[in-house]
């Protein structure tokens, strides 16, 4: 539950719950009790079994036990050796850090709705996952400062929750922990928390509670949808463990393709980039993978989503795939455009770009790049699904970035920091900035179509 869309940070994966802060935050209260619980199958297994797995399974395994949905499991998560990756997760409200979700005794229907936004989900995702969870257990005071149990069946699975919520009447009283909290109790023993209350006055939120309270087959398969997809958020497009990838079928020569790009670099007749299209063609490769996110393996040039909205209208982009100030034919991807028209279908955009961006480098001075095809192109709808969550900067604002923000920018996409120095070094070594394009006027070096130090 500590994914979030913004940066890709946060879920399961690392098992960063087993360390500070997370170890520490009042949400997480108790759930010590649960690693010792699981400690002899962690033993059993060892190295071959993650914790982030572990955990996962046994909570869905859990679910399933007592007759919730079949959900469905996804391994291959890879545990931290310290809580580190956490650490940038605390970036909430004064006195918020603790929460995982909201302060369940004083939140509305609107900051549940945030909280949940946050993390990808709709109303009706929220609704259900809300639903189908206090379905299950109990509040302990001595945990959330809130006690009670939301149904009389807290071991097995089924639609009181909204029955008792929508049906009963409930008071609001005092937490019998004596902290000054607020819950909602029936006479009958059962609680209700005031975001369970407040969720109910709101009219999105009240609406798919009326509409599961009807039918509660539609609860049980939504409710398992939702717990798979905030089980597996963070896995991104990486296959599950044991799954096998198809290995794609290559039928171009992609030494071929890399000649007819060197072959078209010094038929350059701007007047704007020293008459060599190679800073060009690096900066469409870099713009197209430097989307990539480690941290939820989102963005990349897989898929070549930077020839589809929304990536090809950042203003980062411009003049890759569309421009303001160039004509059609020198836009990058125009360039480009017949030797991916002479080698066909069999060559994608993405590689074709990866390949340009190579190509370009090696031309002026830089060793050879391995070539590695195999990637794919997406539709526009899929791209822009794909794009929906990454940072349309690429990197950061360079006009006042820190070199703190621009460590920050590269771990997201797992470089290291003597990563980080090269990429910067050896990017600037060539090319220019374009006052037109980014604000700025001029190249780093007398050489800019030559690799140097």
């Amino acid at each position: 539950g500590t994914y979030r869309t913004s940066d890709g940070r946060g879920g399961c994966d690392g098992a960063r719950i087993r360390f500070d802060p997370e170890n520490s935050w009042g949400d997480n209260a108790g759930l010590n009790e649960m690693l010792e619980l699981l400690k002899p199958i962690k033993t059993r297994h060892g190295a071959a079994l993650s914790w982030g797995d572990l955990i996962v399974l046994a909570g869905s395994t859990a679910i399933e036990s007592m007759g919730g949905p079949k959900i469905g499991f996804c391994g291959g998560r890879v545990d931290d050796v310290d809580g580190s990756e956490s650490l940038p997760l605390e970036d909430s409200a004064p006195g918020m850090n603790h929460l995982i979700y909201v302060d369940a005794g004083n939140a509305t229907g609107q900051d549940v709705r945030e909280a949940f936004a946050k993390m990808d989900f709709g109303d009706r995702e929220t609704v259900a996952l809300v639903a189908g969870g206090h379905t299950f257990g109990k509040c302990h005071s001595s945990r959330s400062g809130f006690e009670g149990q939301w149904t009389h069946t807290p071991t097995r699975w089924s639609n009181s929750y909204l029955q008792n919520l929508l049906n009963l009447d409930w008071e609001l009283v005092d937490s019998p922990a004596g902290n000054g909290k607020k819950q909602y109790n029936h006479t009958s023993g059962l609680m209700m928390l005031v975001a369970d209350f407040e969720m109910k006055e709101d009219p999105t939120y009240r609406g798919f509670m009326e509409e599961y309270l009807n039918d509660g087959d539609l609860l049980k398969a939504d409710f398992g949808r939702a717990w798979e997809k905030l089980m597996n958020r963070d896995m991104g497009n990486r296959p599950c463990l044991g799954e096998e990838v198809a290995t794609p079928a290559l039928t171009v020569d992609y030494v071929e393709v890399k000649k007819a790009v060197k072959e078209m670099l010094r038929n350059d007749r701007r007047a704007t980039d020293f008459n060599h299209y190679g800073p060009l063609f690096v900066r469409f490769a870099w713009h197209c993978a430097g989307t990539f996110r480690g941290t939820d393996y989102r963005g990349g040039c897989d898929g070549a989503r930077i020839l589809h909205a929304p990536e090809k209208d950042w203003p980062d982009n411009d003049g890759l795939v569309v421009g303001d100030d160039e004509p059609q034919q020198e836009l990058a991807k125009a360039l480009l455009q017949p030797i991916k028209d002479h080698f066909g279908d069999g060559l994608s955009w993405a590689d074709l770009i990866i390949l340009a961006g190579s190509a370009a480098l090696e031309d002026m001075g830089g060793r050879e790049v391995r070539i590695c095809p195999g990637r794919s192109d997406v539709s526009a709808e899929d791209a822009a699904a794909g794009s929906m969550y990454l940072d349309p900067t690429i990197y950061l604002n360079p006009e006042n970035a820190t070199a703190s923000d621009l460590k920050r920018s590269m771990r997201i996409m797992n470089f290291t920091a003597r990563e980080m120095t090269v990429l910067n070094g050896g990017g600037h070594a060539i090319g220019k900035a374009h006052k037109s394009k980014s604000g700025f006027e001029g190249p780093w070096t007398h050489t800019p179509t030559i690799f140097s130090n």
